[in-house]
């Protein structure tokens, strides 16, 4: 199974400020979302500031793929904002080791439904 750290990294990043959540991805990153399509570098981090952020996330059915220097993981996830907005989702997530710290290089997200 992923080591602690990573979820933790993974919940973090829906939880945090944009600027926090930009430390924690690489450079290459590519993610994929149901409402605004694929995006990549500059254009997460942008959208990222532009979003309000999750309150809390709640990772459940977690499974995990580790292999030399990268982790796949994936989950369902229940995030909630402050204004009571609920979103639903099957995600799934890759993180490279880059030196000493783990780095978000793909993300993808698949609404749940109710």
């Amino acid at each position: 199974m992923a080591d602690d750290a990573i979820w933790a990294d993974e919940e973090a990043f829906w939880v945090l400020g944009a600027a926090e959540a930009g430390r924690r991805l690489d450079p290459a990153c590519v993610m994929a979302f149901p409402q605004t399509g694929i995006l990549q570098g500059q254009q997460i981090l942008e959208a990222l500031s532009r979003a309000p952020r999750w309150q809390a996330v709640d990772m459940t059915a977690r499974h995990s793929a580790e292999g030399e220097g990268v982790v796949v993981i994936g989950y369902h996830a229940v995030a909630r904002r402050a204004d009571g907005e609920v979103y639903r989702a099957y995600c799934t997530s890759t993180w490279i080791r880059r030196g000493e710290d783990w780095r978000l290089i793909q993300h993808q997200q698949s609404p749940a439904g109710l």
